[in-house]
């Protein structure tokens, strides 16, 4: 059996790597770990290159960026195969969609210039959705045939079917990481009409982030009785938080990020067949109908969301039990 080595500082229990190991596995590859912890790029380098013994193919996993050079010059002599778990374009993450520099920065230049030299170095790419491909292909010129998109999925040892009857109230639950994509400022407007016609509904918003002081600060603003805000909590424990709820919620944002990415709490709440509520977006349309399991909404707007929210509730007045996963 032919084996690949992930190579990086990945987090070894992330269902992206998860789900892109058992991809592999699948394939007849045995995925053995070349990782390392140390702090710093020096240090991870020196890790790294000392760790590659076996002269075998590399898969560089996400975050790694910086990594490929080297795992290039490992894979010349004698040639092997290098794949590279692009997952995201940095430029595209830290100017366009977080706007952390301006376009003319010029670590933003450094940023696109990691992008590009990375995904030209590798031998594969690996991307998340079709959408993000055309993004890759046209922004970075690379060739399609060299793009290879492997969806998000979730950890199925985890994220999976549990029978429980629905309560008389009415709990709704986001996590996250509040970057912009997430659009959390929809949520806030959505809670905010349905503490007015609803008032039986409430919120939970779990996670910190980019944008969580301002998010606080709106939800006081509005003097919301109905959200209540938690620290994030271990990955282990989220398939508990989704199945003590009666609906989740996905990403609201009408960037053009937001348009090309399914998060992975879609995946999580199909896992789990407890149903989601996210935009209605290309690339939610290359995975998931419009159905009872996933339930689609316009983005950019509260409004909308307030709608789909109180939608779903009144066809669900009475407990039921849920057992098998929605159509796809």
């Amino acid at each position: 059996m032919p084996t690949i080595l992930a190579f990086g500082y990945h987090d070894q229990s992330a269902p992206r790597h998860w789900n892109i190991c058992m991809q592999l596995h699948n394939e007849g590859y045995e995925v053995t770990e070349c990782h390392t912890k140390s702090i710093g790029m020096v240090k991870k380098y020196k890790d790294l290159r000392k760790s590659y013994r076996k002269r075998e193919s590399i898969l560089v996993t996400f975050p790694g960026h910086y990594l490929v050079p080297l795992a290039w010059f490992l894979t010349r002599r004698p040639r092997k195969k290098l794949i590279f778990d692009a997952f995201i374009s940095l430029y595209d993450t830290n100017v366009c969609d977080r706007k952390r520099y301006a376009k003319w920065n010029p670590i933003a230049w450094l940023l696109f210039c990691v992008d590009f030299i990375s995904c030209h170095l590798a031998d594969e790419v690996l991307i998340d959705t079709e959408e993000h491909k055309k993004y890759f292909v046209k922004m970075f010129k690379l060739k399609p045939e060299k793009i290879r998109v492997i969806y998000l999925g979730t950890r199925d040892d985890l994220f999976i079917p549990k029978e429980r009857s629905l309560q008389p109230h009415h709990h709704v639950l986001f996590y996250g990481t509040y970057i912009p994509l997430q659009g959390i400022e929809y949520i806030i407007e959505a809670a905010k009409i349905l503490q007015e016609t609803h008032p039986d509904i409430h919120f939970t918003l779990i996670g910190r982030g980019q944008t969580y002081s301002y998010i606080r600060a709106l939800a006081e603003k509005e003097q919301l009785q109905n959200v209540i805000f938690k620290d994030p909590v271990p990955y282990e424990k989220l398939p508990e938080l989704i199945h003590s709820t009666d609906l989740c919620l996905g990403i609201f944002a009408a960037t053009d990020k937001a348009k090309r990415v399914i998060p992975h709490k879609v995946f999580d709440a199909v896992g789990c067949t407890v149903p989601i509520i996210t935009a209605d977006t290309p690339a939610i349309r290359e995975k998931f109908a419009h159905n009872e399991g996933v339930i689609l909404c316009q983005a950019g707007s509260g409004k909308a969301l307030a709608t789909a929210i109180s939608n779903y509730f009144s066809t669900t007045k009475s407990p039921i039990t849920r057992a098998s996963k929605p159509e796809q």
